[in-house]
């Protein structure tokens, strides 16, 4: 199979995911510029391009698009990213398909740390926020690796330890809501159920600033990553550091997953959908980082969209639309496996 070498970091490509790499981001564009002309006010689709660019075009695009659809929009995209580009990371470093960080509690362990920092310290700053989601997701992060190692990760005990400190941390989360006061608890709750509604410029600022940082670590560890899939000894023999390597991109996948759920709260099933399907559409027998990301924001933009287009009273919140879409998915997974198949 013929492939492309691009630039300095050591990245090879085949023509396959270069070409579905540019299929998506063409999707995408697309999509969000459907996503900012689409609603009940008539506004045209160069308007709508000038508001979210902060082109002054009159009332009413300058707030609709520019302070409604576009920071949402924008979320949506950045946030599915994000996820994306963690469950690739997880998913690859265990060698896994089940492994994402919503899965294996990292997400549940971000939320009751943001939740608990909303209880003690009483902060409605994001970056509070942020702060307290990354420090529950490291810490739940730390003692799922406890839990799992056994000389090295043992994938199974991973997604076992996952899960159980998963229900720990939903727990634990549950307890601090019936401590908060009922307006407190009632923010938390509409919080924890994941959406990118009413999200702003902050939101995107801060959700773009962490995968600005985490990104290009990412990718300049991408060559240890697709190494260590044909094994330790294999990539120590082809001078990668292994245990420095797999620190590193473990990290960056939690505080991608972290940084994610401090911004919409838990959203389920992108970060384990998004790398899978990129998977097989590539046709790539190892792990394929830009295209999980680019899938990740794609299928949360959409999720959003036909959400908002739901014939319903209410408008349903993004993460209880991607749950129950992706637990189809999940219960395929699981069957695959059962079978014998690959998953």
């Amino acid at each position: 199979m013929r492939i492309l070498r691009i630039g300095p970091l050591g990245i090879t490509t085949h023509r396959r995911t270069f070409a579905v790499g540019l299929a998506m981001a063409a999707a995408l564009a697309a999509l969000l510029v459907f996503a900012l002309a689409q609603g009940q006010a008539n506004i045209t689709v160069l308007d709508s391009l000038k508001a979210a660019v902060g082109i002054p075009v009159g009332a009413p695009a300058d707030f609709i698009v520019g302070q409604v659809r576009a920071p949402r929009a924008l979320t949506a995209v950045v946030i599915g990213a994000m996820l994306g580009l963690s469950g690739a990371i997880l998913q690859s470093l265990t060698r896994n398909p089940l492994a994402s960080p919503d899965f294996i509690g990292i997400s549940a362990g971000a939320g009751t740390g943001a939740v608990l920092t909303l209880w003690l310290v009483g902060a409605s700053s994001l970056w509070v926020t942020a702060a307290g989601a990354v420090v529950g997701a490291l810490v739940t992060a730390g003692l799922i690796l406890a839990l799992s190692w056994r000389r090295g990760i043992v994938p199974l005990r991973l997604i076992l330890a996952g899960i159980g400190m998963g229900f720990v941390a939903q727990a634990a989360t549950q307890y601090v809501l019936t401590r908060m006061e009922m307006h407190e608890a009632g923010n938390a709750l509409g919080w924890l159920v994941g959406s990118v509604t009413g999200r702003t410029w902050t939101h995107v600022t801060v959700a773009a600033l962490a995968l600005g940082v985490l990104a290009p670590v990412v990718l300049w560890h991408a060559r240890a990553l697709r190494t260590m899939e044909m094994g330790d000894d294999a990539a120590r023999a082809l001078g990668i550091h292994v245990g420095r390597s797999r620190t590193v991109l473990a990290l960056c996948s939690v505080l991608l997953a972290a940084a994610a759920v401090a911004v919409t709260g838990p959203i389920g099933f992108i970060a384990l959908v998004a790398p899978a399907i990129a998977l097989r559409l590539t046709r790539n027998a190892g792990v394929t980082l830009i295209p999980s990301a680019l899938m990740g924001a794609l299928l949360l933009l959409a999720a959003d969209q036909v959400a908002q287009l739901m014939p319903t009273t209410v408008q349903l919140p993004v993460g209880i639309f991607t749950a129950a879409v992706g637990a189809p998915y999940l219960l395929w997974l699981v069957w695959r496996a059962s079978r014998g198949g690959p998953a």
